[in-house]
Formats: C-alpha cells, sequence, structure tokens
C-alpha cells in the first residue's frame, strides 16, 4: 500500500430498487430502494471507476436495476452524491447480495515532479484521468459476474416504503501497488441503510 492517501472513503449513493419475494410490509408491496455515491478527496489526482450494471440479488434471480453505464471521478464527490438508479419501485422482501458490474478503472497519481502518471485496466479509456495510460492497472473482472457488495446489519431488508443505502467505495484499500511494484485494484466496498439524509 502506497504512503499517500488514495482516498479517505467514497459512500455510493444511488436509487436502487430491489427483487425477491414479495413478502414486504409496505402499501403496495413494493419499495424505493436508494444508493448513494460519494468520497473524500486525498492525495490521488484522479480515481476514475466506470460502473455499468447494477444488479439486487434475492431468492428469485437477479434484477438488473439499471445498465446505463456511469463513469465517475471518485475525487468529484467530496461534497456531494452521484445517483446511480433513482425511483425503482422493486417488489418489498429481504435481498441477499447488491452487485456492481465494474468494467475498468483509472489512476492518476502524482509522479513527483509536478505531473502525473496514469495507470487504467486493459482497454479503458483513461482520457478521464488525464490522459494515455503509462502503465497497466491490474485488477480482477468485474464485468460479467460483478462485485458484491458487503452490506450490513438489515440493509437489504426492503420493508418499507423506501429504502437508502450508502454504499463506501474505500479507495485506500482499493488501490495500492502489489510486490512487485504494479498498481492493483481490489475494490473494497461496503454499505449500510441510510437514517438522515445526505
Amino acid at each position: 500500500m502506497p504512503n499517500r492517501s488514495l482516498l479517505q472513503s467514497a459512500l455510493l449513493g444511488f436509487t436502487l430498487a430491489a427483487l425477491a419475494a414479495c413478502d414486504g410490509t409496505s402499501p403496495g408491496g413494493t419499495t424505493s430502494f436508494s444508493v448513494m455515491l460519494k468520497d473524500a478527496p486525498g492525495d490521488v489526482q484522479k480515481a476514475v471507476v466506470t460502473i455499468s450494471e447494477v444488479d439486487l440479488v434475492g431468492s428469485g434471480g437477479v434484477q438488473v436495476l439499471t445498465q446505463a453505464p456511469a463513469t465517475v471521478d471518485l475525487l468529484t464527490l467530496a461534497a456531494t452524491t452521484s445517483t446511480l438508479v433513482q425511483g425503482v419501485e422493486v417488489p418489498s422482501g429481504t435481498y441477499e447480495q447488491l452487485r456492481f458490474k465494474i468494467t475498468g478503472a483509472c489512476l492518476a497519481v502524482d509522479d513527483g515532479n509536478g505531473g502525473s502518471t496514469v495507470y487504467a485496466t486493459d482497454g479503458y479509456d483513461s482520457a478521464p484521468c488525464g490522459g494515455a495510460a503509462t502503465g497497466p492497472l491490474q485488477a480482477p473482472s468485474y464485468a460479467q459476474s460483478g462485485l458484491k457488495v458487503s452490506m450490513t446489519g438489515d440493509a437489504l431488508a426492503l420493508t418499507g416504503p423506501e429504502k437508502i443505502v450508502l454504499v463506501d467505495f474505500d479507495v485506500t484499500q482499493s488501490f495500492g501497488r502489489d510486490a512487485g511494484g504494479s498498481w492493483v485494484m481490489h475494490p473494497v466496498v461496503t454499505g449500510a441503510t441510510l437514517t438522515t439524509a445526505p
């Protein structure tokens, strides 16, 4: 892990909706589920990810909440949130997983001379990070199976008329160097129920 703080943490906030058994107690048997994306600034100059799909997984299978790709620089989310999915009504119930399909990422870091060094995953357009990548950003493939978000408590228990979940993308833990010195991305993402308005 580098000495520089790559980011304090990022809260992904989206308005999502769920899928699963319709055993909820909300009026009409549906819940409006929201999730938002946020971050705090760090020493990294750019930390960009593209989320191509958001899925909710329950006993009835997978419900695709959005397939509209969202490319977000986590460093721009220090004082705001980014909505990925909003106002989706889904059957109330308790769900097992929230998954993000991530198709790529790039990172711009201080090169020590007042400039930047850009790293990107294979085939990813690194323009949002300031130009052509000069090195690879290693990452597992999340484009097919998706990245499972670790949810705490009853975050995926959708039993009321509305629910908002905050998803924390911990950039400090998610980006770093391996033993060989290469930059790697292993996203550490957790979520919990939001109890107050953002």
